[in-house]
This record gives C-alpha cells, structure tokens and sequence, in this order.
C-alpha cells in the first residue's frame, strides 16, 4: 500500500512538473519587436557629422554639428539684403532632418506674421542656406545610419 501511494505520488509530481521543462519556441519577430521597442530612437549614439567636425572630440560632437549650422546659416542670412519698414526682433525655432542618407531638410513650419509681412521670401531665403550647407554624414545609432530631426533657433534682428 505505502509503494502504491508513493508511485502516485511520484505520478501526479511529473505530472504537474512537467510544464516548466517544457522548451518554448520564442518567435523571432516576437523577440525583434520587443528590441526594436527598447531602442529610445529619439536618441542616437552619434549626432550628424560635418568634415569640420572630424577633428572634435566624442563629447564634443553635437555641440560641433550644432556651432557649424549655426554659423553657415547665420552668415548666409548675414549676407542677404533685407528691408523692413519696422524692426523686427524674434526667433523662430527652424525643424530640420537630417536623413539617413546625408541629407538636410527643411520642414515644413509656420513664420510669424510680422516676418511673413515684411519678409514674403524668408522662407526660400531659409531654403537656399540650408542647401549651401557642407555634406553631412547622418546620425547613427548602433552603428546603423539613421534620420534624426533637430530644432535650429534663428534669432532675426532686422533694422
């Protein structure tokens, strides 16, 4: 009798325990999609690159990519002859995207009245400045070239 239950035992033990050492199949897109998800992809390990900034160091990347913009635009807007009846003074936050492939582009965005009204082609002016920019290699995140967007202030003091 005790052989008896001690073999029912033993039968209803391997019989409850046997799930666990069951070997589950992981779907491979299952398992992709859940990476993909963890990626923060507003991040990325490397900011776009401008050959001037091949000779900065790691930390000093973006803030280089984000100096040269700024001056080439800045100094392309320096150059074009502008006239207003009144003064303006505002910024306007310009949304770029900088493409997997190297290319910068300028999003759509809306200017302000009183630029719009005193300024009708600013932003054609804009558009020219962004396409004389220097080649810029694209943003990368492990080691993977990606699109990233970046916000450029333009501060507009016209007299």
């Amino acid at each position: 009798m005790i052989k008896r239950v001690y073999y029912i035992f033993i039968l209803i033990f391997t019989v409850y325990s046997c799930d666990d050492l069951v070997v589950k199949k992981e779907n491979h897109e299952q398992v992709l999609k859940e990476k993909w998800s963890e990626i923060d992809k507003n991040q990325v390990d490397e900011p776009p690159l401008f050959k001037a900034c091949n000779h900065v160091s790691e930390d000093e990347l973006e803030l280089c990519f984000q100096r040269t913009i700024n001056e080439q635009v800045g100094d392309y807007l320096a150059n074009q002859t502008i006239t207003v009846k009144q003064a303006i003074n505002d910024t306007i936050w310009i949304p770029l995207l900088i493409t997997k492939d190297g290319e910068i582009k300028l999003e759509d965005f809306s200017i302000p009245n009183i630029i719009a009204s005193q300024i009708p082609d600013f932003k054609n002016i804009l558009e020219e400045s962004i396409d004389n920019l220097p080649e810029v290699e694209p943003a990368h995140t492990r080691s993977t070239p990606v699109t990233a967007r970046y916000k450029l202030p333009i501060v507009i003091r016209v007299n």
